[in-house]
C-alpha cells in the first residue's frame, strides 16, 4: 500500500502543536509496514541545512485567478519520501499560520497553494498512491479538490485533530482559488453561514473521517463540542471514526532520553527521584522530597489554564510544589509573568523549551491536564511513559486514556492509572488535587499505578493498524 500524508507542520522541520508530533509518528510507524510520502510547506524557519533538505530540481506552475503561483519541490536527502513544496506567499512567514498580531489575511490562498501543489506533485512525479491523508483544516482543500476538479480514485482520509479551528474564510474565495460555485458553495459542502469553510469541505468530500480518540468522535456530534459543525459531522458520521493517537517510543524513552539528568525504566525506577531533586535545585524549589505537580503546554483556555491561575494561591500553601511550563496567549502570558517567583513553592517558565519539557517529565509525579476539551492529548501519555501520574478532566482522549486510581474496575489493559474529575470547577479540580496528595503518601501504592503506566502500550503501533484498516 503506498500512502501520502499531507500536513502544514511536522515534527522535527515545523511544529505549532500535537499535528506535527503526530505528523511525525503516525507516518514512521506506517513504513514499517507500507511506502508513505509525506509532504509540508518548506517554511522559511525551517533549517535546511541541518535537516539535509535539498532542492530536488523539479518546480511547476500553479495558476489561480490569473495569478502564477511556482511550487519548487524539495526532499529530505536522507530519506526521499519526505517532500517539501516551496511557494513564497505559502513559506515566507515569521510563524506557520499567524504573527504576533493575527490571522496573516491570506491563509486561504497559502493553503490552497499546498493543497493544490499537492496533487500535483503526486501527478507529476507520478506517484502509485492508494490512499492520501490529509489533516486539519489546512490541508481539507485537498479533498475538495481531488473529487470536483481533478476527478481522483485515491481514497480520501481526513483527520480531524481539534475542531475548533476550521478555517473560515469570505465567499470571495471561491473566485480567487477557482472553485465551481454552483458544485461546491453548498450549505451541506463548502458554504458556511454564506461564507467558506475549510474543515467542512473536508468532511463532506472525504471518504473516511477520522478523529484523535474514541470519545472525541462521539463528543463532536454534540453542539457543546462541534462549534457548529455537529449537525454535519451527525450527517456523515458513517464514516467517521476516532482512532486514539500515540506517541513515539523512541522519542520518549526514559531510558534513552539525551535530555534528562538520570536515565531510568520501570526495573529502576528508583533513579526517577534524582532527576526530580535535581530539577528542584535547578529551579530553586525547596524540599524535593514533596510531591511535584508539573504543568507543560500552551497557555489557552482549552487546557484550563484558568484553574491552574485560580488555584495557584491556594496551592502556595499545600506541601507540594508546583512547576509550570508553557506559553501561549498574550493575555495569559501576562497573567502568568505576574506570578514568576511570587510563591516559594511555584515557578513558572514563560516560553516553549523541548529540554526543559523533558526534565519536567522525567521528575515529575504529577501532571496536570484540566482541559475544558482535549481531542486526544499526549502529554498524559507521555507522562505514564515516564512514571507519573495525569490529572485530568474526563473529556475527549484524556476519558479514553487515564482512569481514576479509586476506579479500577471500570480499567482496561490500554488505560493509564491517575486521577480524574468530571465537573470542569474549582472545587473538584482541587478534589483531585488533594486525592493525588493523599495517594503519594501511600509510597507503596503510588508506586505500584506509576509503574503500570510504564507499561501501558501508548506507542504508534496499534494506532497504525487502526488506520491501516480505514485505509484499505
Amino acid at each position: 500500500m503506498n500512502i501520502l500524508f499531507a500536513s502544514s507542520e511536522i515534527f522535527p522541520y515545523a511544529k505549532s502543536g500535537g499535528l506535527a508530533d503526530v505528523a511525525q509518528s503516525l507516518p514512521e510507524e506506517l513504513r514499517k509496514i507500507a511506502q508513505v510520502y509525506t509532504m509540508m510547506p518548506l517554511y522559511q524557519t525551517v533549517d535546511r541545512q541541518n535537516y539535509n533538505i535539498v532542492f530536488s530540481d523539479f518546480s511547476f506552475d500553479i495558476w489561480l485567478h490569473g495569478i502564477r503561483h511556482q511550487i519548487d519541490l524539495y526532499k529530505n536527502a536522507n530519506n526521499p519520501y519526505e517532500l517539501f513544496l516551496y511557494n513564497p506567499i505559502l513559506c515566507d512567514r515569521e510563524g506557520l499560520y499567524h504573527d504576533n498580531y493575527g490571522d496573516f489575511g491570506d491563509n486561504h490562498l497559502r493553503f490552497a497553494i499546498f493543497s493544490y501543489g499537492v496533487i500535483e506533485t503526486m501527478l507529476k512525479l507520478q506517484l502509485k498512491i492508494n490512499t492520501i491523508h490529509i489533516n486539519d483544516w489546512q490541508t481539507a482543500l485537498i479533498a475538495l479538490l481531488a473529487k470536483t476538479k481533478y476527478h481522483l480514485s485515491q481514497k480520501i482520509v481526513f483527520t480531524i485533530h481539534n475542531i475548533a479551528y476550521q478555517g473560515i474564510f469570505h465567499k470571495s474565495v471561491m473566485n480567487e482559488l477557482e472553485l465551481n460555485w454552483q458544485e461546491c458553495f453548498k450549505s451541506d459542502r463548502f458554504e458556511y453561514f454564506d461564507q467558506v469553510n475549510f474543515l467542512k469541505a473536508g468532511i463532506f468530500y472525504s471518504d473516511v473521517i477520522t478523529t484523535v480518540s474514541p470519545t472525541y468522535a462521539n463528543e463532536i456530534q454534540t453542539p457543546y463540542f462541534g462549534h457548529t459543525l455537529d449537525n454535519m459531522l451527525i450527517t456523515n458520521n458513517y464514516k467517521l471514526t476516532g482512532i486514539i493517537n500515540g506517541i513515539s517510543y523512541d522519542v520518549f524513552n526514559p531510558s534513552t532520553d539525551e535530555y534528562i539528568y538520570k536515565n531510568y525504566d520501570k526495573q529502576t525506577y528508583e533513579l526517577k527521584s534524582q532527576n526530580k531533586v535535581k530539577l528542584c535545585k535547578e529551579l530553586n524549589l525547596a524540599e524535593p522530597h514533596r510531591p511535584l505537580f508539573v504543568f507543560i503546554g500552551r497557555f489557552t483556555n482549552q487546557k484550563g489554564v484558568d484553574l491552574i491561575v485560580q488555584s495557584l494561591h491556594l496551592l502556595k500553601d499545600f506541601e507540594i510544589n508546583v512547576a509550570i511550563l508553557g506559553s501561549g496567549e498574550k493575555y495569559y502570558n501576562g497573567v502568568f509573568s505576574k506570578l514568576v517567583d511570587k510563591y516559594h513553592n511555584i515557578t513558572i517558565k514563560i516560553g516553549y523549551d523541548e529540554a526543559l519539557a523533558r526534565k519536567f517529565y522525567a521528575s515529575a509525579d504529577f501532571l496536570l491536564m484540566p482541559s475544558v476539551f482535549e481531542p486526544c492529548g499526549l502529554n498524559q501519555m507521555i507522562m505514564m511513559r515516564y512514571g507519573g501520574l495525569p490529572i485530568v478532566a474526563r473529556t475527549g482522549g484524556l476519558r479514553d486514556s487515564v482512569v481514576d486510581f479509586t476506579d479500577l474496575h471500570h480499567h482496561n489493559k490500554h488505560q493509564g492509572i491517575g486521577v480524574t474529575f468530571d465537573e470542569h470547577s474549582m472545587f473538584w479540580y482541587m478534589h483531585a488535587i488533594t486525592k493525588a496528595i493523599s495517594l503519594y503518601a501511600n509510597q507503596k501504592k503510588y508506586i505500584k499505578f506509576a509503574k503500570h503506566n510504564m507499561s501501558v502500550d501508548n506507542s504508534w503501533k496499534t494506532s497504525a493498524k487502526e488506520y491501516l484498516k480505514v485505509y484499505k
